[in-house]
């Protein structure tokens, strides 16, 4: 038997499910050369997004597959506006279209 793959719907907003989300698909969107630099284990709400070695085009595709992760729409203004993990945190937690129940 299979498990089903997570709709928004399903997804739990905790700040630390959202965090754990936010390593995994920096994980992805990451080159390795890159990935390295980055201790994802400490990455946290006060974690500055400058921080990250993200450019334009990579922000925009992290941002990209969290909102469709989460039902929660980022534009690029905003995408580019957070200061820190917890404004994204904050922003995908009051914008998701996910069960509201893990929080």
């Amino acid at each position: 038997m299979t498990t089903p793959t997570p709709t928004p719907a399903s997804y739990d907003l905790s700040d630390e499910a959202v965090l754990a989300a936010l390593r995994e698909t920096l994980s992805d969107v990451l080159e390795d050369d890159l990935l390295e630099h980055v201790d994802l284990e400490s990455l946290g709400r006060d974690t500055h997004l400058l921080s990250l070695p993200l450019d334009s085009i990579t922000l925009v595709d992290l941002m990209t597959r969290l909102e469709d992760r989460y039902g929660a729409a980022i534009s690029e203004e905003q995408a580019f506006a957070f200061q820190v993990v917890g404004d994204l945190v904050d922003h995908i937690a009051a914008h998701s279209t996910a069960d509201r129940s893990g929080r």
